[in-house]
């Protein structure tokens, strides 16, 4: 037997005919889910009820539970038994047994293991990313795409087959630049937001002598990260782009015939005022006290930058960069992981202009830790009369070894300055990166209507809610400005009880509403209100008014909440709430 979650969940037995899994029961499917994406590990009862249900269990969920998992039994596996189930009851709670029934995402993750044992160069080690690519191909569970259950899965493939293309398209460059081209553009399509993936194809495109393909390329990165998320490209990508150009011009000037001598004798020209030349930068808006933090005499050698997603934090870095030229270099903690643990610092030292022997011992650390003496080259990069600052963003998940060799950069460099960002003080909680302690963490909060007063729109404040992520979008059309504007909401309130989406939901149909009005409608207590409402308002979803009244902060939050309620639900909840008045 064999089930596939790698998309459509598929089961087929032994002799590949198609089992009936579509027919299951949703909440069944769900269950057979859960387990197939925690096939590593026995799930409790409590544990599994919690995440298909949330907090709406049913009355009796360990009865719930033993029904669905008897359904996928019967249905799967009919003439099965307790020896055969691949669904295996142990310690009063149960185990997706990979023995009796292959599943493909327990197939990739040993793939990927895999590649810690071998060779980083060779055909083997491409074999095996090339493996990867056919399991990974498609994202796990399309039926639950919110699903916190799921979102650690889903990233982790999706992670493993950009990492797969973009180790192909590397080795495919010097023989076959075309084909490192298609393998880089499939990655850009897995995550647009990946600034690698546009790397891998300008570079291939280069290599194909098409400077003007990858000149294209760096306009799509810059447009998808502007019009997106309100960031600049990296600026060791705009070197690269720099670089294209330089080489562009330079053959074409080559190709150009040298003018001919004007006979006529040269006039001589008007006298000019000195005029400076424009300056031309992406419009940052506020922040001036944290940046006054960073820059000012006393500033401190390490600061946590903090702030929900859409807060504008890595916006913040590349400020940080336009401050301090040529000693700032970013690197992104979020996607170092594995083969790329130290992706961060590679990509940071690449923007402080590191030698190319600095970023081979990079490289070659990424399954190890750094030597000390590897650790004193990288210093030197890092050392000099101007501060130097090294900028880790999403460093949450940065690990232990990583962290580890953070501080000690940070011990040993006088003149560094360390900023790392993440969403809140209590993500890192338990994590590795929760060791470098600072005195000072810069929270950014929502954008002020002063601060936003330099785009000259009085209206922007009341749409934006002065959210970053959404004044960069307001421009565009309604469909993607309400795509992020869903993308922030379902973000900042994943950490939350359901009751924070039941409550967004009742404003953004009826309007502000008081604790007195949200009671009926969502069958909770004062108390528990007031304490996902404070959330809320922390979060910057919510503002409350004179009268204690809460309503939503940014009205295309709102508009794009109120988009997802049927009309049938937005009668039954004015209803509820004309019965309270």
């Amino acid at each position: 037997m064999r089930v596939c979650v790698l998309g459509q969940m598929t089961v087929t037995d032994g002799d590949g005919v198609i089992l009936p899994a579509g027919e299951l029961p949703r909440r069944a499917r769900q269950v057979l889910a859960v387990l197939a994406a925690r096939h590593d590990r026995i799930q409790s009862k409590d544990a599994l009820a919690d995440a298909v249900w949330g907090t709406k269990l049913p009355g009796n969920h360990v009865a719930a539970l033993e029904h669905y998992v008897s359904v996928i039994r019967r249905r799967l596996q009919p003439s099965g038994n307790a020896g055969s189930w691949f669904i295996v009851t142990r310690n009063s709670g149960y185990l997706f047994d990979t023995s009796r029934a292959a599943l493909d995402l327990a197939e990739l993750r040993a793939a990927i293991r895999s590649l810690d044992e071998l060779p980083p160069d060779g055909q083997e080690r491409l074999a095996a990313h090339a493996g990867i690519l056919t399991l990974a191909r498609q994202l796990p569970f399309p039926e639950d795409p919110y699903a916190d259950w799921a979102e650690a899965a889903r990233s982790e493939v999706q992670f493993a087959a950009v990492n797969s293309l973009l180790e192909l398209a590397k080795a495919a460059l010097a023989n076959d630049p075309a084909r490192s081209l298609r393998l880089a553009l499939d990655a850009i399509e897995m995550s647009p937001y990946l600034e690698s993936g546009y790397e891998a194809a300008m570079a291939a495109a280069v290599a194909m002598e098409r400077p003007d393909e990858a000149l294209r390329i760096f306009d799509r990165c810059r447009r998808v990260l502007d019009e997106e998320l309100g960031v600049p490209p990296s600026p060791g990508l705009v070197r690269l782009q720099r670089a294209v150009l330089a080489e562009r011009h330079a053959v074409t000037a080559a190709a150009e015939p040298a003018p001919e001598p004007d006979p006529r004798p040269a006039k001589r020209a008007p006298a000019l005022r000195s005029v400076p030349a424009p300056v031309t930068q992406e419009r940052f808006l506020g922040r001036t006290t944290q940046l006054s933090v960073l820059f000012g005499p006393d500033a401190p050698r390490m600061v946590h930058v903090v702030g929900p997603v859409g807060s504008g934090k890595s916006a913040f870095l590349a400020e940080v960069a336009r401050h301090a030229p040529g000693r700032t270099g970013v690197g992104h903690g979020g996607a170092s992981a594995g083969v790329l643990r130290l992706a961060w610092l590679r990509a940071a030292l690449l923007d402080l202009g590191a030698d190319p022997d600095v970023l081979a011992v990079v490289d070659a650390a990424a399954d190890r830790p750094l030597r000390r003496d590897e650790l004193e080259l990288i210093g030197t990069v890092l050392a000099g009369p101007e501060p130097a600052y090294l900028a880790v963003d999403d460093a949450a998940d940065l690990d232990q070894v990583s962290v580890a060799e953070l501080a000690w950069l940070n011990r040993h460099c006088p003149t560094l300055r360390i900023v790392l960002t993440y969403c809140y003080p209590s993500q890192i909680v338990g994590r590795p990166l929760a060791t470098l302690n600072t005195p000072v963490v810069l929270r950014l909060s929502a954008l002020t209507a002063d601060e936003l007063k330099p785009l000259g729109d009085p209206g922007l404040a009341e749409r934006s809610g002065g959210i970053p992520a959404l004044v960069a979008v307001d421009s565009q059309p309604a469909e993607i400005t309400h795509a992020v504007a869903m993308q922030i909401a379902r973000q900042r309130t994943r950490w939350m009880p359901e009751l924070a989406w039941e409550v967004l939901r009742s404003c953004a149909v009826l309007g502000p509403l008081s604790t007195a009005d949200l009671a009926p409608i969502t069958g909770r207590t004062v108390p528990e209100l007031l304490s996902c409402i404070d959330s809320l308002v922390h979060a910057n979803l919510l503002s409350e008014g004179p009268e204690g009244e809460v309503r939503h902060r940014s009205s295309v939050i709102r508009d794009a909440i109120a988009e997802q309620v049927s009309s049938a639900s937005s009668a039954h909840l004015r209803k509820q709430l004309a019965a309270a008045s």
